[in-house]
Order: structure tokens, then C-alpha cells, then sequence
């Protein structure tokens, strides 16, 4: 049965002829009229096995970490900026602390009072209650004489003292919890490292937890590749692999770790690999990961240009025409990328798909 293949005039794109007589069965005059095509291409046969599987990457920071506010004022000064190196506890930004400081002025006075109250709860002479102490109070209650007990008397004032030492110890809470705001005005840096971005300015408003900076540990690199799953079963913490950089200079880097959760968008998982520490890589460059196959699982190649893969995409992709004349997207591994501009696809394509060359 012969098949015609048709893209809409929305996606203002329509098959040329040649395509059209490939899908009819003259496959070799219209492999040859295809490729001179500017739209589309074949995917041909590169006539070699693939035994493994080059895996672009990125380098990037052993660890990372944003640094926040942990409270709301002005910044008042901002040491750090973007590529400086920052050691521990070095001080980063200055927040205004002027009301926190006319607060604790206010707890402090609060506090003389409450120590005057309590003082004279403490020592204060008894006053006039009735006189005999519990045994005058026992006959007034038994002759009907009215007058206050003196063991409630005693009680009322173990009260005022016990209440007396309860609103210093609250005010003293207080006092501490302001003077720990006071100190959160100074941010300091958690860790060695670099600043890779200043999120504020010095003048700026900020509030409590809002990003200041973000530092990046550099003095160890890893390598984060994204994995397909049917090829991460053999990889584990701990495995040496092969990395290539710059296309031609390899070097040795020992699995560090592995998720443990897939994307479920691209059904990967993303694998991360400790450098070595002359690797001489900076944070960005893009690394290869040379990941091998076993027999069973070479596969024969294809070659498709450069120019096919979708542009602003995570992962290797292209377009190919599919039986209703539309364009599905696929996820293909690159191979290798060969001196003449095109691409060694190990996966992802069939021999003669039609592969859309992107505008």
C-alpha cells in the first residue's frame, strides 16, 4: 500500500516531491533528491557499530548554597560580589538594627522596674493584718472578730514575689530574643567557596529568608549528566568512566552519586561524577561521558547534520515525519559528532526517517 505523506499549510511546511516517491518505493533516487532538500533529510546508515555512547554534561560546584536573610531590615552594606572568594564566616552583609536597639532600651527599663517590685515583695515589712498571726486569725473566726488570716497574708506575698520573678525571667526571654535579631543583621558565609550570584544591593529592603547571594564550592568539581534509565542499570557510586573535553582530551572520574528518582518528563537520571582535581574544568564547560555498551547492546548507527537538533532543548532532539504527515519529536543519543558537522545517532532513529532540518 503506498503512503503519501502531508504536513498541514498551518505548519507551512509541505513534503517535496521526492519524499513523496521514496514513500512510494523508489527509495534510492528519492534518498538522493531528499538530501539536496532544505527542509528535510534521511537518516542514513554510517555503516559502523556504536559501542558507546557520548552523554553531554555540564561541570558544576561539589556543593552549593543560597545565602538568606534571617530577619527584615535595610542593608546597610554589602561585602560580597559576583566571582569572590569568600572564606567561612566571613562577613557577607549588614542589616539596620535601630529599631531592634530602641526595643531593647525599652526591655532593659522594663526590667529595672520589675526588679524594684520584686525587691520590695521580697523585703517590705508585713503590713497590719490581724494581729496574732494564725491563732488570731483561728479566734476571730471563732468569735465572729473579721480580719484577714495571716497565713493568707503570707501566701499573698509569696505570690507577688513568685509573679514578680516571673515577668523578669519573661522580659529577660525577650531581651535575648531581640539581641539575637540584632545579631542575624550580620550574614556571614557558611562555607569556603565563590560567589556565583549577588541577588541584592546594598540600600535595598529586604525580608527575612529572601536570597542574598548564592556561593558555590569550588575547590572540589563534579560532572552532571543526564542518563537515560535503560542506561544507568550498570552505573553505581564508586565506578570509574572515561570523560572527554574540549572533543579530544579524555580523563578519569570515579561515579560520586546517583538520584534516586527519575524525571518523569525525559525518563532520565542524573548521575554526578567527581572530578579530579587537575581536571582544570571551570563551573559551565561541558564535558562528555563516554558510557560504554555491552556486546549485546551495540547498535548500528546513523548520521544526521548538526542542524537537525531542536535548539533551547535539555536533551538531543529532533523532529521526524511521521505516517499523518506530522512532526513527532524524539529523544536521540548522540554518539560522536564527526569533523564533517554531522551527527553519529545511536538511538532514537531509524534508517531512512525523515528528519526535519530546523530554520
Amino acid at each position: 500500500m503506498k503512503y503519501l505523506y502531508f504536513i498541514p499549510i498551518s505548519r507551512q511546511k509541505i513534503l517535496p516531491a521526492a519524499l513523496l516517491a521514496l514513500c512510494a518505493g523508489s527509495a534510492l533516487p528519492a534518498l538522493a533528491q531528499a538530501q539536496t532538500e532544505p527542509g528535510v533529510v534521511l537518516a542514513e546508515p554510517a555503516g559502523v557499530d556504536v559501542n558507546a555512547v557520548a552523554i553531554g554534561g555540564t561541570v558544576v560546584p561539589y556543593r552549593a548554597v543560597t545565602v538568606a536573610a534571617q530577619r527584615a531590615g535595610r542593608i546597610t552594606a554589602l561585602y560580597a560580589r559576583t566571582g569572590m572568594m569568600l572564606q567561612f564566616n566571613q562577613p557577607v552583609a549588614a542589616l539596620d538594627d535601630d529599631v531592634l536597639r530602641q526595643q531593647l532600651a525599652g526591655i532593659k527599663a522594663q526590667l529595672t522596674a520589675a526588679q524594684s517590685t520584686l525587691d520590695y515583695a521580697i523585703y517590705a515589712l508585713p503590713g497590719s493584718g490581724t494581729p496574732g498571726g494564725m491563732m488570731g486569725a483561728m479566734m476571730g473566726s471563732m468569735f465572729g472578730v473579721p480580719g484577714d488570716s495571716g497565713v493568707d497574708a503570707w501566701l499573698a506575698r509569696v505570690n507577688r514575689i513568685n509573679q514578680a520573678r516571673a515577668s523578669i525571667d519573661q522580659l529577660k526571654a525577650q531581651e535575648r530574643a531581640l539581641q539575637a535579631e540584632v545579631g542575624y543583621g550580620a550574614v556571614t558565609a557558611p562555607m569556603d567557596g565563590i560567589v556565583t550570584r549577588r541577588l541584592v544591593e546594598a540600600g535595598e529592603i529586604v525580608q527575612a529568608g529572601q536570597p542574598l547571594i548564592e556561593m558555590a564550592y569550588v575547590a572540589r568539581l563534579r560532572a552532571a549528566f543526564d542518563i537515560p534509565v535503560d542506561m544507568t542499570q550498570t552505573v553505581a557510586p564508586g565506578q570509574p568512566f572515561t570523560l572527554r573535553v574540549n572533543g579530544n582530551r579524555l580523563l578519569t572520574a570515579v561515579v560520586g552519586e546517583v538520584a534516586p528518582a527519575v524525571d518523569a518528563r525525559t525518563h532520565t537520571q542524573q548521575v554526578l561524577l567527581d572530578l579530579p582535581p587537575e581536571s582544570g574544568l571551570k563551573l559551565g564547560d561541558y564535558i562528555e561521558l563516554l558510557l560504554p555498551r555491552s556486546p549485546s547492546h551495540s547498535s548500528h548507527a546513523l548520521v544526521i547534520p548538526a542542524n537537525t537538533l531542536l535548539r533551547g532543548s535539555a536533551l538531543p532532539m529532533v523532529e521526524v515525519v511521521t505516517g499523518d504527515g506530522h512532526y513527532a519529536t524524539r529523544i536521540v543519543r548522540v554518539s560522536e559528532r564527526l569533523p564533517d558537522g554531522r551527527l553519529l545517532i545511536s538511538a532514537g532513529l531509524s534508517a531512512g526517517d525523515i528528519v526535519r532540518v530546523q530554520p
